[in-house]
């Protein structure tokens, strides 16, 4: 079950590693399926163009 709704406006916390993804505000552009051990969202970036496939671990509520 997703904790989090379409157009809703949550953090998008920073990678660990090597990868590109930046922190900062998102919003959820579509629930996905479960995907093996987590819920997983779409979500459009506020400082990137595009969109990524994020897992529920990644985004928090804004402090």
């Amino acid at each position: 079950m997703h904790k989090y709704s379409v157009g809703q406006q949550l953090d998008l916390l920073p990678m660990h590693g090597s990868s590109s993804r930046r922190a900062g505000q998102c919003t959820i552009v579509s629930l996905m399926p479960y995907e093996g051990h987590a819920v997983q969202y779409r979500v459009q970036s506020s400082v990137e163009s595009y969109q990524r496939i994020v897992s529920e671990n990644d985004l928090r509520e804004p402090a």
